[in-house]
């Protein structure tokens, strides 16, 4: 089994090392691909976010299928924005209007259709990477949601190991990095599949993972990784040495994470339904949820988050059959 040697950073463990990321080293996209810089965006000072308040909903009938437990989302640098419709086996594309335009399913078990697709992201070329968990394959698309090619990820020393797809990132020099959930460690492979090395291991910098899910790249190539049942988020780089922790007493269970733009990182509690704000040094903020403003129904199994180009917070609320675009009300506003 292989790991990554000794080109490890030395951290304090136990806390977010803030001086890490003093100089702006949390910019992080609103799903796993780039998040485009604002305009002006360090003029602009950060307020206490104290409520959501409801601007949009999506539900009901989408593209011909009523939208049933929506989970994972992804968006890339030019606004568009890609969901899992676990229930219907598919992905939809919307633009950055937020209106459905096409959508990738089919399902089944042959080569192009999804089985059980769980987690996606865009990388720097917009191709869309989705982990289809049922058929153990990576499925890769155009930002278009034309299908491209299908990736079975391999370990050459290990050709009977078994890998249980999850969250999803791809560095910017085409490294793939694949959530292997419940052998609790990320497994990086070259862009044919074959695994490079592992990550988060027993005796790996920084503690071993326990089922890890999601993972957000940074515009700064930095992999968020959700470790759930450690009850925190671990950073490394993108050449896999740990660079700290947020770890707090208000995380349950962290199913998704996103960044704004001033760098806060949110960190969703899917059973709780709450939501809890960080400043980008990784020191706790506040919590909203799981009551939004507008809405009639609390969230239920809220499963991912991502933020628009205007801003703006999208919840993927898997329970309640919806996405919610919310607008983050904050201390100055009136």
């Amino acid at each position: 089994m292989r790991h990554l040697p000794s080109r490890l950073l030395s951290v304090r463990q136990g806390s977010f090392p803030l001086a890490l990321f003093l100089a702006g080293c949390l910019g992080v996209s609103a799903g796993c691909g780039k998040q485009p810089k604002v305009e002006n965006e360090e003029a602009a000072l950060p307020s206490l976010p104290t409520a959501l308040l409801l601007e949009q909903q999506v539900s009901g009938t989408i593209l011909g299928k009523t939208l049933k437990s929506p989970s994972a989302l992804a968006s890339d640098d030019r606004g568009a924005l890609y969901l899992i419709d676990a229930g219907n086996r598919r992905v939809i594309w919307f633009d950055a209007r937020l209106s459905p335009i096409r959508d990738f399913s089919g399902e089944g078990s042959s080569t192009g259709r999804l089985s059980d697709p769980v987690f996606l992201s865009v990388d720097a070329d917009h191709t869309v990477w989705i982990t289809d968990a049922g058929r153990g394959v990576l499925v890769q698309c155009s930002d278009k949601l034309e299908f491209m090619a299908e990736i079975e990820p391999k370990d050459e020393e290990t050709p009977q190991q078994v890998f249980d797809l999850a969250g999803i990132a791809v560095v910017d020099f085409g490294e793939v990095w694949l959530a292997d959930k419940n052998n609790n460690r990320i497994a990086v492979l070259d862009a044919q599949g074959q695994v490079k090395y592992y990550v988060g291991d027993f005796g790996y910098a920084g503690g071993s993972l326990r089922q890890p899910g999601k993972l957000l790249l940074s515009r700064r190539n930095h992999i968020y990784v959700c470790d759930t049942e450690n009850r925190r988020i671990v950073i490394y780089d993108d050449r896999a040495s740990f660079l700290g922790e947020i770890k707090h007493p208000v995380l349950e269970r962290p199913a998704a994470v996103a960044v704004d733009r001033f760098d806060r990182p949110w960190i969703l509690d899917t059973d709780s339904g709450r939501l809890h704000c960080f400043d980008e040094k990784g020191e706790y903020l506040a919590s909203l949820g799981p009551i939004v403003s507008g809405t009639d129904r609390s969230l239920s199994r809220p499963s991912d988050l991502a933020f628009t180009l205007d801003g703006r917070l999208v919840i993927s609320d898997t329970g309640n059959d919806r996405l919610l675009i919310c607008r983050i009300l904050t201390d100055t506003q009136p």
